[in-house]
């Protein structure tokens, strides 16, 4: 009975690390935090931006708006992944053999 517990300790240690890895790399949060940092860095350019920059897209501070959208899809990708935590896979249980079963 102490070798099946200490199996069945090794499995459970295993899969949860397993959870862990999994949550670690979870591609929203990759593409999340990109669109994040990326969205700040064009939020500052559309700050900077020079009036001949905002006249030559019509009269509208391209970089601002894209900056803000690109901040917000990736907020909107860490809310998801806060929200919506990835769960451990589970394994199938063994198959338990029945009495009587490999008789044919």
């Amino acid at each position: 009975m102490s070798e099946e517990y200490e199996y069945r300790h090794e499995v459970e240690e295993l899969e949860q690390r397993s959870a862990t890895a999994a949550r670690l790399f979870d591609v929203r949060r990759i593409i999340g935090g990109l669109f994040v940092i990326y969205g700040i860095i064009v939020v500052i350019a559309g700050f900077t931006a020079s009036e001949a920059d905002v006249r030559k897209a019509s009269g509208i501070n391209i970089n601002l708006w894209t900056g803000w959208c690109m901040l917000g899809v990736g907020l909107l990708f860490l809310l998801w992944m806060k929200l919506r935590p990835l769960s451990a896979p589970r394994t199938a249980p063994p198959p338990e053999s029945r009495p009587g079963a490999d008789q044919g």
